[in-house]
């Protein structure tokens, strides 16, 4: 299980506020800020991004969503094909937490303590908690 590594090469729009990806075989991680330096607006963590992908959201505007992808198991189309987010995507399991903890190679700490955050909040909204206090 590799560890995310830091995608440096994220295209930047200034209108857009400023980006931050990190990715490996099973996460992928954007986080989004107000602006290079500033405060996180949103992030959005895929999981399990080659098989049954789901993606969990966070933005200040709105609450924790996490759905699930129509990906090109489910459609039977082309491992090229783009999946599109839709329904309820259950809590995130405590197994993928821990393993995303484990994971967190370049991801700064308190980052990684903010989205852990961010998840257990939306576990906790669900009805189940799943890390120990």
């Amino acid at each position: 299980m590799a560890g995310l590594t830091e995608n440096r090469g994220v295209r930047q729009r200034p209108e857009e506020g400023f980006r931050r990806w990190f990715l490996n075989e099973y996460f992928e991680l954007i986080i989004w800020y107000d602006r290079q330096g500033g405060d996180v607006t949103g992030f959005q963590l895929c999981l399990d991004r080659n098989r049954f992908e789901r993606a969990f959201t966070w933005t200040k505007e709105y609450a924790s969503t996490h759905f699930v992808s129509d990906a090109y198991v489910e459609k039977g189309v082309s491992h090229l094909a783009t999946g599109i987010l839709k329904g309820a995507g259950r809590t995130v399991s405590a197994e993928e937490t821990q393993r995303l903890i484990a994971e967190k190679g370049e991801l700064d700490d308190d980052l990684l303590a903010f989205v852990v955050e961010k998840i257990e909040g939306y576990n906790v909204r669900e009805g189940r908690r799943l890390l120990p206090q």
